[in-house]
């Protein structure tokens, strides 16, 4: 099972979780050291606001897109790059 959660390692290696983790056993990981922490993001938990905005009503109530018109904006999007 690959499953990526976002974390914050403080200088003296202490790892802290950004988000809920359950596991049904130890499980061994694989940790990356990224860019520094950008002060102006969300520091904690910005998975579980993401899930909570897609939770919301504002969400369940917007009208779903249009496949038609979703493919087109799609493939304009794939050829903008111009390769």
């Amino acid at each position: 099972m690959l499953q990526a959660i976002e974390a914050e390692i403080s200088p003296d290696g202490r790892v802290t979780l950004l988000e809920p983790l359950r596991l049904p056993r130890t499980m061994r990981a694989v940790v990356t050291i990224l860019t520094p922490v950008d002060a102006t993001l969300p520091q904690h938990g910005a998975g579980v606001a993401l899930l909570r905005i897609l939770d919301g009503p504002d969400f369940a109530a917007a009208p779903p897109g249009d496949p038609a018109t979703m493919e087109r904006e799609i493939a304009a999007n794939r050829n903008a790059w111009g390769d």
